[in-house]
């Protein structure tokens, strides 16, 4: 019996490309790294941060990367204007949450995730968040999905996770979880696929069905 609905956040909840480029950017900048080229920081955009600036620098000295790190806290290095919301977010989430408790777990760190609720009242909406500071392994790896399973007080068989890129279904399969593929391609352990937000009432509903 399907009892949660687990969301991804960056193509998934919002599309923050351009968001995304604009905070690397910023940040690079105020870090002494000029000319960050936008296709560098699109290639890393379903890495958690630490990784990606590690890519972006062309480094893995880790002081030098903490020294980084820390400054990603600065909001004043994020463009909430940038942020492109999917059509019916709202409505969707509301259905959603009435049947189902409904979770994130993304790759952003707290501060991240603090701007897609400041730009979107849909906070209220989820009953547990997982960030990159609550697990130790990112995805692919299952341990972001199990802390979130945990806290939401469910087994892995009685949630769905909903992602859009290869690695969010291979952690979904680690974790003995079904998922939903937002994408235009398809991906052979997803239960199902969508093209648009919308779509995922029904796709939930046939899933729970099952």
């Amino acid at each position: 019996m399907l009892k949660a609905v687990i969301f991804d956040v960056d193509g998934v909840l919002v599309d923050s490309k351009e968001a995304n480029i604009a905070f690397f950017q910023a940040l690079l900048g105020k870090a002494g790294y000029k000319d960050i080229d936008r296709e560098d920081i699109l290639a890393c955009f379903h890495l958690p941060l630490w990784q990606s600036l590690e890519k972006l620098i062309g480094s893995t000295d880790q002081v030098e990367i903490q020294r980084i790190f820390d400054m990603a806290s600065d909001v004043s290095l994020r463009n909430r204007s940038l942020l492109q919301f999917p059509e019916k977010l709202e409505d969707v989430l509301e259905q959603l949450h009435q049947k189902y408790k409904l979770a994130i777990v993304t790759s952003r760190i707290k501060v991240g995730i603090d701007d897609i609720f400041n730009a979107k009242e849909i906070k209220h909406l989820f009953d547990v968040v997982v960030t990159f500071e609550d697990y130790s392994n990112p995805k692919p790896h299952p341990e972001p999905l199990q802390v979130a399973l945990k806290r939401l007080d469910v087994g892995a068989e009685e949630a769905i996770y909903i992602g859009d890129s290869p690695t969010d279904i291979e952690a979904v399969k680690a974790a003995g979880m079904k998922s939903v593929f937002l994408s235009t391609d398809d991906h052979k352990h997803a239960a199902a696929r969508v093209n648009e937000f919308y779509e995922l009432l029904e796709a939930v509903g046939k899933l729970a069905d099952k």
